[in-house]
């Protein structure tokens, strides 16, 4: 019985060591993609993941794809991005999944952000595989802040992304797809 009770005594410590290192906000870092004069801008704000840095790679494809149909990006962590003041045409929230919940900063830095009401506003949300609960809880924040959500999409680590063969990396077809959608939200925005 001690034996049991100390195993899932340490199991628990090691469960919060972990999700509070997980969830710290990570550095300040800023990066530019597109024209800085471009008419259309978008600012696409993460906090990076302590293990694994698919936050980054499906961010920086999606502005990317901003970008092939025109618009600048500023792609910038939640450190940096809470010293941003411009506004933009286009907000991107990108949040981890920390037990089944978007990740602490994101979803402060949503809470603290100025003014969201009516602003397009896109929501990514990442896991290894079960995510659902978290891109309704980062869809909930977004409507608290009455913001116009014109897509919320997840994107894996583990589980296949749609359209994913088992011969393809989850990674790639996340970063592809990540991609797309960038070139499909510019479109769209241009038909509003």
């Amino acid at each position: 019985m001690k034996s049991a009770l100390f195993t899932l005594g340490s199991i628990a410590i090691l469960w919060i060591i972990l999700t509070i290192l997980a969830e710290r906000k990570g550095a300040a870092n800023t990066i530019i993609i597109g024209e800085l004069n471009s008419v259309s801008r978008s600012l696409i704000v993460y906090n990076p993941d302590l293990f694994y840095n698919l936050d980054e790679q499906v961010c920086t494809s999606f502005a990317k794809g901003l970008k092939e149909e025109g618009w600048s990006a500023k792609l910038a962590t939640i450190a940096a991005a809470e010293m941003i003041k411009d506004t933009f045409d286009l907000y991107v929230f990108c949040a981890n999944t920390y037990n089944w919940a978007p990740d602490w900063p994101t979803s402060r830095f949503i809470k603290r952000h100025g003014n969201l009401e009516k602003k397009n506003v896109l929501a990514i949300t990442l896991g290894s595989g079960s995510t659902k609960r978290s891109q309704r809880l980062l869809e909930q924040k977004l409507r608290e802040k009455k913001a116009n959500i014109l897509d919320s999409q997840v994107f894996w680590l583990m589980r296949p992304n749609e359209g994913a063969s088992t011969e393809r990396s989850n990674v790639k077809v996340a970063v592809e797809n990540a991609y797309e959608l960038g070139r499909k939200t510019a479109r769209q925005l241009v038909h509003e």
